[in-house]
Parts: structure tokens; C-alpha cells; sequence
């Protein structure tokens, strides 16, 4: 057994004890400023990671919106793009078939008895007539009765020529007629108004 024995005086081994270690210090130091900082990084790193995730995430919704939104607005382009289509037909029709319909109407009311058409020529905004009749007279008022139907814009005066044909005197005529854009005489709709109290 052994016995280790400090015989100096008890003065200058309490004053050792009390000096202050400067390596042990820095050591503690060093080491608590490195836990420190490392958890101070991880926290940021992580949290950092958290943020970038949620944005992924935000942006990631924001592009299916998106891309539904598009998918949304391509087949509303479609849709209004037949409806077009339906609407540039109709028009078309407007323009071409409904003003020749509207002249043989008004033509077949304005007939007197004693006119009649023998050819009848229709291009678009003109419309060109020969025909045969007893009476100048008879003529003329055919040619008015035209001008008050709503698709005929104006009248020339007719060209009449006096022909003998199996044996009884008639009037030869020609009558040119100009006619109104059909689609132009149709009234524009205008937007109903709201009442104030409406929402």
C-alpha cells in the first residue's frame, strides 16, 4: 500500500488549486462554440429544407391549377370556335340565300296579272328580271310594288320594247334591282339594362 504525501506548505497547494487552467478552458470553450454553431447549422439547414419543401410543394399546386385552368380554356376555345363556325354559316346564309328568298316573296306579291317573268337572274345585291307584259302600265307598277319590299334597295326604271307575238301586241321588258345587305337590316341588340336595386 501506498501513501502519497503533499509536504508543502498548505498555503501554496491551495493557491495551485485555485489557478485557473487556460487549456482546459479554450478545450470547453471550443467545444461548446462547436456544438453551438453545428446545431445552429443543422437547425437552418433544416429549416431551410422545410421552406424549400413547402415551396415544391406550393409551386407543384400552382401548376396543376394552371394546367387545369388551360385544359378549362382550350375547350372553351373549342366550343366558341364551333360556335363561330355555326355563326359564319348562318351569316353566310344571311347573305346569300335569305336575300333571294325575300326578292321571289316579294316579287310573287308584287306580280300583276297581267306581267309575267320569264327569266330571272340573282347574283349577289343585284337581281336582274326579263319578262313579257300587256301593258306598259302594268310594268311600272311591278316595278314599285318592288321598291316597298324591305330587301330591295332600288329600282331602274324598266327598258320596255313593243312586240307583236302570235299575233297579239306585248310589252318586252328588262328590270334590274339592286338589293339591301340583308344582314345589315337587322336591328342590334342592345344589353339590358340592370336595375339599380338588381345586384
Amino acid at each position: 500500500m501506498k501513501v502519497s504525501l503533499d509536504l508543502r506548505p498548505r498555503a501554496l497547494v491551495e493557491s495551485q488549486k485555485k489557478r485557473l487552467n487556460i487549456s482546459r478552458l479554450f478545450m470547453t470553450l471550443f467545444l461548446l462554440s462547436f456544438f453551438l454553431i453545428g446545431g445552429s447549422t443543422l437547425f437552418w439547414a433544416f429549416w431551410n429544407y422545410r421552406s424549400l419543401v413547402d415551396r415544391v410543394a406550393f409551386l407543384e399546386d400552382t401548376l396543376s391549377i394552371q394546367r387545369a385552368q388551360n385544359a378549362r380554356l382550350a375547350n372553351e376555345l373549342r366550343r366558341l370556335g364551333e360556335e363561330e363556325a355555326v355563326y359564319v354559316s348562318a351569316l353566310k346564309l344571311l347573305q346569300d340565300e335569305l336575300p333571294a328568298l325575300e326578292f321571289l316573296q316579294a316579287m310573287e306579291t308584287s306580280l300583276p296579272p297581267g306581267v309575267w317573268v320569264r327569266t330571272l337572274s340573282i347574283v349577289p345585291g343585284k337581281v336582274s328580271l326579263q319578262g313579257s307584259a300587256f301593258k306598259e302600265d302594268d310594268v311600272v307598277e311591278f316595278g314599285k310594288g318592288l321598291l316597298d319590299a324591305p330587301v330591295v334597295a332600288a329600282v331602274d326604271f324598266p327598258v320596255t320594247t313593243r312586240v307583236v307575238r302570235d299575233g297579239q301586241s306585248l310589252v318586252d321588258y328588262t328590270l334590274a334591282c339592286s338589293l339591301r345587305d340583308f344582314a345589315a337590316t337587322i336591328p342590334p341588340a342592345f344589353p339590358v339594362e340592370k336595375e339599380a336595386g338588381s345586384q
